[in-house]
């Protein structure tokens, strides 16, 4: 048991050395400022200036909501984060029922069963010397004012006196540091591994989708910009690059989310598998279906601009033929990208 403790602590701290990548910020978290800020201040004053007409109102909304879905993924990645690294914490006392946030990894309490009872005694002793409380409880009021507010916020752990020895029991309570034997040791870790497993990989599987996306919407933001090129105010041909651009942003960002789901499916397949319920999982499949609902309508907005764009009474036949034959390519590949991701699968028995 002692050997199978220390290799899973080993594979926690693998765990949580991906979890640690992620957070840091390797992609998304850098990417989505550093490139889109520029581009995006361009964009958007080319249609605030001058005469607000109905295309520029359309293309602004749609380049509001594209920006807005990266920040939306970011915020959800850093969210399932957070849950990665915080657990309930249940405290049951004298009748009273707490749960309190705890760190996903608890402090270590020495297995019952493994001193002798002599050597239990020592250790009790220790514990309550007044140099090893001040560990935790600081021998001064301030510091135990300060200890005695954050425990009254659970009633569980409410006291009306307390003394240096119960405020470090409650400090342990707070930490999910509870005498266990050798055995519940082992049972506990066994089943904290898989809780680790389960939430990492859907926190994995939702920065792939966002990185996926932010880079998607890059791209379409650096043509949009390219297009107003150094003009203050965007001209009508100016409009229409960024309304063809976000009609076929739309498309593209529905294939980009859903093609981890899709890569993973293709992996089973490789195994052997005649079908899959992967994207029966409502974990696995939140971000993308957030990313298609969106980009559904920043297409119909484009799309509208688009459309009202063709319609001004200054467009030339050849600017209006290929006004119609964008938005038809990015209603085709639209559907395409709908189809793919609402495609049922036989779920594997």
């Amino acid at each position: 048991m002692r050997a199978f403790l220390q290799r899973c602590e080993v594979r926690l701290s693998t765990v949580h050395r991906v979890a640690t990548a992620l957070l840091s910020g390797a992609g998304i978290l850098v990417l989505l400022p550093a490139l889109q800020r520029d581009a995006i201040e361009t964009v958007m004053r080319s249609f605030m200036t001058g005469t607000l007409t109905v295309p520029k109102a359309l293309l602004a909304a749609t380049v509001a909501l594209s920006v807005g879905l990266s920040l939306t993924l970011v915020w959800l990645v850093v969210k399932q984060l957070t849950q990665f690294y915080f657990h309930a914490n249940h405290i049951s006392r004298k009748g009273e029922e707490t749960f309190t946030p705890r760190f996903t990894l608890t402090g270590l309490r020495l297995p019952a069963g493994e001193l002798s009872a002599a050597s239990v005694i020592v250790a009790s002793e220790l514990r309550a010397e007044q140099r090893n409380l001040d560990l935790l409880v600081p021998a001064n009021t301030r510091g135990r004012n300060r200890i005695d507010k954050q425990l009254d916020a659970y009633p569980a752990l409410r006291h009306d006196q307390r003394t240096d020895g119960e405020r470090v029991e409650a400090l342990l309570e707070l930490a999910a540091s509870r005498t266990r034997s050798l055995l519940e040791e082992a049972v506990k870790v066994e089943l904290g591994l898989v809780r680790h497993v389960l939430r990492l990989q859907v926190v994995v599987l939702r920065y792939v989708k966002a990185l996926l996306v932010v880079v998607t919407t890059v791209l379409a933001t650096y043509i949009s910009s390219a297009a107003t090129g150094a003009a203050t105010e965007s001209s009508i041909a100016d409009q229409r690059w960024i309304a063809a651009t976000y009609c076929m942003w739309a498309p593209m960002v529905i294939l980009s989310a859903t093609a981890p789901v899709r890569w993973i499916e293709s992996l089973l397949r490789a195994e052997g598998a005649t079908g899959s319920s992967v994207r029966n999982d409502p974990e696995f499949t939140r971000v993308e279906n957030i990313a298609s609902y969106v980009a559904i309508v920043a297409w119909a907005l484009s799309a509208a601009a688009s459309v009202a764009l063709l319609f001004d009474g200054s467009t030339s036949p050849r600017a209006f033929s290929a006004g119609i034959t964008t938005t038809a390519c990015s209603a085709a590949l639209l559907a395409v990208a709908i189809r793919v991701w609402r495609r049922s699968e036989p779920v594997v028995a």
